[in-house]
């Protein structure tokens, strides 16, 4: 005997068979429907055979037929004998590449019925007035038969979306976490490819993400490391740290052109992780992480002892996390220039992103140009210029990231935070 099909989703049917056990639709013997020859027969156009036209899938090969009746379209008694009262929206599986399925949904004597109908080009049921839903995500398999996908959840337990810009900012503390639990940044890796937050070669994404800080600005948020910055609870690293990709905020470092107390003591680090952070909402506040940052927090020092830490929730990058380790000769005192270095080298570690755009020294590098509202916009490090008692470190607008400015300068603010 040859093989029949479900005419409500293509499955195949057991012979005699009064329900699909695929969609759970009565088949024509179960809901005893008129013989064919009763209306007018509408020919498969894959294999030639004829149907009735409440068919909406071929009863002999499985193909959809254009031509089945819409679900608004029918009375309740045509409804009834179609076997589409209270009926859960039919999902089509086994369809062929390139099938224009949708699902058209009504509700009637207290239940869900449905059944698969083309749409018209508003994605409402042709001649029905009614919106159907979405179409169900296919991809085609070796066969050219079209396989159903749904969203997939990663190791983290959060939905794995496309770029960093479609999860929530909860979404990216909980990657954040798992990646702290796994305790190498290789396995954090793994997580932000899985992701797609970073490539397999561990190069971080160039997407972005909006931040929105109420009373303040809207902060476009770049990833620039995992498993890099130590948590101030001393549990591990933190699993991701992201920096602004453009200029929002400004203020300047202090009220005047001194650096004693380095960045612990600076107006810049107290107006960050007060007002700022407080004004950022509460539920993507609780998922930024407390931060053990390292730096020079006495000013114009040749002791190394004077890169201490402090615990921010925001902060501004130092020199040495922007463009790696210095050894240079200082021109301005250039008998400590070796003092001077090690300060500076113990200010942290380059994160990925500069270490990738070949940050180094004093060279101009255009992937650390940001812009504010009037264009390129100088940028502040929390790094003193040790060698003077004046200027703190920043980056200029031509991406050189061993600018000086006098303390009291208003520039620009690009903030970083961990997940």
């Amino acid at each position: 005997m040859s093989t029949i099909y479900c005419m409500n989703c293509g499955a195949e049917l057991a012979e005699g068979a009064r329900f699909c056990t695929e969609c759970g639709s009565p088949t024509r013997l179960g809901a005893g429907l008129v013989e064919p020859e009763e209306l007018e027969q509408v020919r498969c156009p894959a294999c030639g055979a004829l149907n009735d036209p409440t068919n909406a899938y071929c009863g002999s090969c499985g193909v959809a037929l254009a031509t089945s009746p819409t679900p608004a379209l029918l009375s309740a008694t045509e409804k009834h004998t179609y076997g589409l009262h209270e009926r859960e929206p039919l999902r089509p599986k086994g369809l062929l590449a390139g099938m224009a399925v949708a699902l058209a949904v009504a509700c009637i004597a207290g239940g869900a019925w449905a059944i698969a109908s083309s749409l018209g080009s508003h994605g409402e049921a042709a001649g029905s007035g009614v919106t159907a839903p979405s179409v169900m995500e296919q991809s085609a398999d070796d066969s050219g038969d079209a396989t159903e996908t749904t969203p997939s959840t990663g190791s983290a337990g959060v939905e794995v979306r496309g770029s960093l810009a479609d999860y929530s900012w909860e979404d990216l503390g909980i990657i954040g976490r798992e990646m702290t639990s796994r305790g190498s940044r290789d396995e954090a890796l793994k997580i932000a490819s899985e992701y797609h937050l970073a490539d397999d070669a561990g190069h971080m994404s160039d997407a972005t993400k909006d931040l929105e800080i109420p009373g303040y600005a809207t902060v476009s948020m770049r990833l620039i490391d995992v498993y890099h910055d130590d948590l101030a609870n001393g549990e591990g690293k933190a699993g991701l740290t992201f920096m602004a990709s453009g200029i929002s905020l400004t203020h300047r470092m202090n009220a005047t052109d001194d650096i004693t107390g380095g960045w612990e003591g600076s107006e810049l680090r107290a107006w960050l992780n007060g007002d700022v952070f407080q004004a950022i909402d509460e539920d993507v506040r609780t998922s930024i992480c407390a931060i053990d940052k390292r730096t020079d927090n006495v000013g114009h020092s040749t002791d190394a002892a004077c890169v201490t830490s402090t615990v921010d929730y925001l902060w501004v990058p130092s020199m040495v996390e922007l463009m790696g380790p210095i050894d240079w000769v200082w021109p301005s005192d250039p008998d400590n220039s070796g003092a001077y270095n090690a300060i500076t080298n113990a200010e942290g570690t380059q994160y990925a992103r500069f270490a990738d755009m070949n940050v180094v020294g004093v060279e101009a590098n255009a992937g650390l140009v940001l812009s504010g509202s009037d264009g390129a916009t100088p940028w502040w490090e929390r790094s003193c210029s040790q060698s003077g008692v004046a200027n703190f470190r920043g980056v200029g607008t031509t991406g050189d990231p061993a600018e000086i400015w006098g303390a009291s300068t208003e520039q620009g603010v690009a903030l970083c935070f961990c997940m």
